[in-house]
């Protein structure tokens, strides 16, 4: 008598999935799929949807401040050191 029995699995030696996991899944496997196709298109459109929407975006209408007329945006200068 053992205290501890050892559990059962559905895998086989080295990992394989036994006949009876696949009899236990094969019910599943159809809407398995079909919600992972509904996750991926949904994925897909709102990633689309995002960057459509971004690129549309148009400032052409919005006045800059007087301050920023004119101004080119430049990096600034880096300093050498001399040691």
């Amino acid at each position: 008598m053992t205290l501890f029995p050892k559990p059962t699995s559905y895998y086989e030696q080295g990992f394989k999935r036994s006949p009876a996991l696949e009899r236990a899944t094969a019910p599943f496997r159809f809407r398995n799929a079909v919600t992972g196709a509904g996750l991926v298109v949904f994925c897909s459109a709102v990633y689309a949807y995002s960057i459509m929407a971004v690129r549309q975006d148009d400032f052409s209408d919005i006045q800059l401040p007087a301050h920023m007329v004119g101004q080119v945006a430049q990096k600034p200068k880096e300093e050498s050191t001399s040691a």
